[in-house]
């Protein structure tokens, strides 16, 4: 019975069981390390972020061919003047370091009161939109004026040759 214990048994001993398993810890370490190293790293951060910048200006430029509605098209203009605030931030602090081209900040800076003059614009539409909703659209149905007695009463059409 010892004999089949005994094979069994570790060729290096306690000392060398340690070893493993400080070896087996240094490793896991480096990993964690290197792993900690790319979520930290600045220029994953930039690439993302111009990533979805790139993916909102696709967006947009699909309102040619399929016109948005205004809420869309404000909630997309306003994404897109927060993601492009963050990424002229982000160029600033990482943009050298990251080798970004020296004109992509300035380029985004210019950019910025035109996608806000955008926004301003789809939202203020949007907002019109939900007030005239609110306000009853049986009165856009009514091209001149109420159909009461004070007004004029409803419109008649002519009748008879023309």
């Amino acid at each position: 019975m010892n004999e089949s214990v005994s094979q069994f048994n570790v060729p290096f001993g306690s000392r060398g069981l340690w070893r493993v398993g400080a070896a087996f810890a240094c490793i896991t370490a480096i990993g964690l390390a290197s792993f900690a190293q790319a979520a930290e790293d600045p220029c994953v951060g930039l690439t993302k972020i111009l990533g979805d910048r790139g993916q909102l200006m696709q967006h947009i430029q699909s309102f040619q061919s399929k016109k948005p509605t205004a809420e869309d098209a404000c909630d997309t203009f306003t994404k897109l003047s927060k993601i492009n605030a963050t990424t002229v931030g982000a160029l600033d602090r990482d943009g050298a370091w990251c080798r970004a081209p020296d004109t992509l900040a300035p380029n985004l800076k210019g950019q910025q009161s035109q996608i806000d003059a955008a926004k301003a614009n789809a939202c203020k539409i949007a907002e019109q939109q939900k007030k005239a909703q609110a306000t009853g659209g049986a009165q856009a149905h009514q091209p001149m004026g109420g159909a009461d007695d004070i007004v004029g009463g409803a419109v008649k059409l002519p009748q008879g040759a023309l």
